[in-house]
């Protein structure tokens, strides 16, 4: 028990009452982000007509544009920048769209033109938010705890997903669509709060004047030259092409194989967030790892497994456990391979690092998610998780031989 609460005791959310405040906003706003993709996958499922699987893969495509149009210039924009305020600013905006879109359901005039503009201005002001994120763990906790501190924060999604998840068919009857985009507006507003309560500077470091191009160009210099870290970054993208389908293909599941209510939508994507969630916690009291490579190589066939079990069930419950599984094994490769960029990408250079990191991974993502919708409709549910799942596990492999980064133990 001593050694429990000493752990407790010496956990950065413990220590570090600004990480702490950034956690709980974070959280928070990301509660209120499941209730509105699950709000969101649903309205365009039962609104969209015969093709709303295509229309289901393009929304999903149109959240991930911005994110490759712009997340680049947002990353030095970042790190040019005060990151309190970057926070400040993209959550303000945000809750403004989603108020803005809630008052077009309420209206009675939203359509699927409306909704792709607005996801698509919404989902604009993430990267920017995120890489203001990550370029503050290491000034908001210490060198020695920061290894916790990516996995605690890594945990944020997967930890509000789990809320998420499983309130949100209850949000949803009690409220509707448009109460869960209230929601998510009133969750961007309380993340304001938490971002306004800190205290530890967050301005830029002093640097000798330099443009916003000469910075941009610098950002992508030190990584296009860093070819361990460049081929970590493709490889994240090359898997996130067959990982990534997993996010309509749960939503496809519940409506068209299952037959279900949207409670069971929010059941599946509750235990494929706790198993994520659990992971990531536990690692959060982790001091280092051994061979990152080790790791990544075995969560990925983890994740294929456990995908290329959903061809094979039609049991609601088997299929909770594989997504569970699918969900803890993404989890852990997410946190040690973040905490191995922590450690190696240089503290003036994480914004802009981080942003094309995000950009190279979510760059497939409008590909994969029409490309699945289209077999989908085409072919079949099961023939887009077989081909998924069978990539994964090939493509496993590939983590064994790309160049290593030198690891800081």
């Amino acid at each position: 028990m001593r050694e429990i609460t000493a752990g407790l005791m010496e956990h950065p959310l413990a220590l570090f009452a600004d990480f702490r405040r950034l956690f709980a906003g974070r959280v928070i706003s990301a509660v209120g982000d499941k209730f509105f993709s699950i709000a969101i996958a649903w309205w365009v499922l039962s609104k969209a007509g015969e093709n709303s699987k295509l229309h289901l893969g393009l929304i999903m495509a149109v959240n991930v544009l911005p994110v490759i149009v712009f997340g680049p210039l947002l990353g030095t924009l970042s790190d040019r920048s005060d990151k309190r305020r970057v926070m400040l600013a993209a959550d303000a905006a945000r809750a403004f769209l989603v108020l803005s879109l809630a008052g077009l359901l309420w209206s009675g005039r939203l359509n699927l033109y409306w909704l792709y503009a607005i996801c698509f201005l919404i989902s604009g002001f993430g990267p920017l938010f995120e890489s203001a994120v990550a370029a503050s763990i290491l000034r908001l906790t210490s060198e020695e705890k920061m290894p916790q501190a990516v996995a605690a924060d890594s945990s944020v999604m997967q930890f509000s997903n789990v809320i998420g998840s499983a309130l949100g068919s209850v949000l949803l009857a009690l409220a509707g669509v448009a109460g869960a985009f209230l929601f998510n507006a009133l969750s961007y507003a309380v993340s304001f709060g938490a971002v306004m309560g800190i205290r530890t500077p967050l301005k830029p470091e002093v640097r000798t004047e330099s443009s916003f191009t000469a910075e941009f160009k610098e950002g992508l210099a030190y990584i296009f030259d860093n070819k361990p870290l460049l081929w970590l970054i493709l490889s994240f993208a090359a898997f996130n092409f067959f990982v990534g389908p997993i996010l309509i293909l749960i939503p496809m599941i519940v409506k068209f194989t299952l037959k279900e209510s949207v409670t069971w939508l929010a059941v599946f994507e509750t235990f494929f967030a706790l198993g994520s969630s659990v992971l990531a916690a536990a690692l959060s009291f982790k001091e280092a790892y051994g061979n990152i490579y080790k790791w990544f190589f075995g969560t990925l066939q983890a994740v294929g497994v456990s995908f290329g079990g959903l061809y094979f069930t039609g049991n609601k419950y088997v299929v909770c456990a594989l997504l569970f599984a699918a969900g803890a094994a993404l989890g852990a490769g997410n946190a040690v391979i973040l905490t191995l960029f922590q450690t190696t990408v240089p503290d003036a250079m994480k914004g802009r690092f981080f942003s094309v990191l995000t950009t190279l991974a979510y760059a497939v993502l409008p590909l994969t998610f029409m490309l699945n919708g289209i077999l989908a409709e085409q072919f079949s549910i099961g023939f887009c998780i077989a081909m998924n799942a069978a990539a994964v596990l090939a493509l496993s492999f590939f983590a064994l031989l790309i160049p290593r980064v030198e690891q800081k133990t």
